[in-house]
């Protein structure tokens, strides 16, 4: 009975001991595959987050200042409602230019035409100044324009204008200056006019000359004391009629600058001619 015991008890023994053996290589196993999965899903994690991060780095961020660079610099395509509109305003803006071109060069016609009128009319007025009895002769004094009205006077064979007010007649083709009546600067200032018969005007000169008088410009010349003398030559063919005046030299800027301008209205009368 003992024996049978045993050697059952041993062949227990042994199968438990199997037992325990696949039981631990089981545990073992699953453990250990329980791990390589575990080790597995960390490792795929780990690949997931290292692939998002690396995709992170790789997009552009949305907000970056490079992008906005980038949109402010690319040129918007023009819609064909714009091209249309830009167009149209490149058109009026020519169309501005052009009529502000055609208003100057009008304006300046105008000016021309303005001006020629005025002109011919100051002309007109000049030439219908000198063939009636008055005129105005402009004398520059103490730096401002004085005008001075002036009466025709017919002598024998010429005509000239004479300063109204200013003169008192001495002799039938001489003046001396007057003021209201009364005679200024010692008679010193004196108008008159010479006709010299049958003479050319280099034989005037040549006795002017001899009285000691010089060429200045176009008028001969001589000072007497404080006095001076003048002589303006007017030359037709063999005719020569002379002006002469003279004033004192403290009357230089007076008499001296308005005796030239009578002068200038000498003119041989046409029934002389």
């Amino acid at each position: 009975m003992r024996k049978i015991f045993i050697k059952g008890a041993k062949k227990n023994g042994i199968f438990i001991l199997i037992c325990t053996a696949v039981f631990t290589i089981s545990i073992g196993t699953m453990t250990g595959c329980s791990m390589t999965k575990e080790n597995a899903e960390a490792v795929s994690d780990q690949s997931d987050q290292s692939d998002q991060s690396e995709s992170e780095n790789i997009l552009p961020v949305e907000d970056s200042t490079a992008d906005d660079a980038i949109l402010e610099n690319t040129p918007v395509p023009e819609t064909s409602e714009e091209k249309v509109e830009k167009t149209e305003k490149v058109a009026e803006a020519a169309e501005v230019e052009k009529a502000e071109v055609a208003e100057k060069a009008e304006a300046a016609e105008k000016t021309e035409e303005v001006e020629k009128t005025e002109k011919e009319a100051e002309a007109e007025k000049t030439e219908k100044e000198y063939t009636e009895d008055k005129m105005v002769l402009k004398i520059m004094r103490e730096g401002e324009m004085e005008e001075m009205p002036a009466t025709l006077f017919a002598g024998e064979g010429y005509v000239i204008y004479l300063t109204d007010g200013d003169w008192q007649q001495h002799a039938t083709d001489a003046w001396t200056a007057a003021f209201e009546g009364k005679i200024v600067l010692n008679g010193q200032v004196q108008l008159w006019i010479t006709h010299y018969d049958d003479k050319t005007g280099d034989q005037v000169k040549e006795e002017l000359k001899s009285a000691g008088y010089t060429l200045e410009n176009s008028d001969m010349t001589r000072q007497e004391g404080e006095v001076i003398y003048k002589v303006r030559l007017n030359e037709f063919e063999n005719d020569v009629w002379g002006v002469n005046y003279c004033y004192p030299i403290e009357a230089e800027e007076g008499w001296g600058a308005l005796l030239p301008l009578i002068a200038d209205t000498f003119a041989v009368s046409m029934d002389d001619q």
